[in-house]
């Protein structure tokens, strides 16, 4: 039995055990993926297919799922706030470059 599957377990619902499923596999997909980065075998690390963006996600609803409980969650909060700091990082598009370099003529 996983963590995943014990949190909460007091909560009985259909969103609930739906969430804790959903966790096991989101887990197993971030653990493996993880691995082919820390061994190089992946060429471009993150993508929209990646665990990592669904980290947020889960996090919050595990929070609003599983109230105190999700604190618990360790692997999932800190990939979560990893994704958050990565989103705050802006990277300007071609649109904002170029009116960038015509406001600066």
């Amino acid at each position: 039995m996983t963590l995943y599957t014990m949190v909460g377990a007091g909560i009985s619902s259909s969103e609930a055990s739906a969430l804790r499923t959903r966790l096991v596999a989101w887990h197993d997909a971030m653990v493996a993926h993880e691995r082919k980065i820390r061994a190089g075998r992946t060429g471009r690390v993150c993508d929209e297919e990646c665990p990592h963006a669904e980290a947020r996600h889960l996090w919050s609803e595990a929070v609003e799922t599983f109230g105190e409980g999700a604190q618990g969650l360790t692997f999932l909060r800190t990939r979560a706030m990893d994704a958050a700091k990565a989103s705050r990082r802006v990277i300007p598009s071609d649109e904002a470059r170029v009116r960038t370099a015509t406001a600066e003529v």
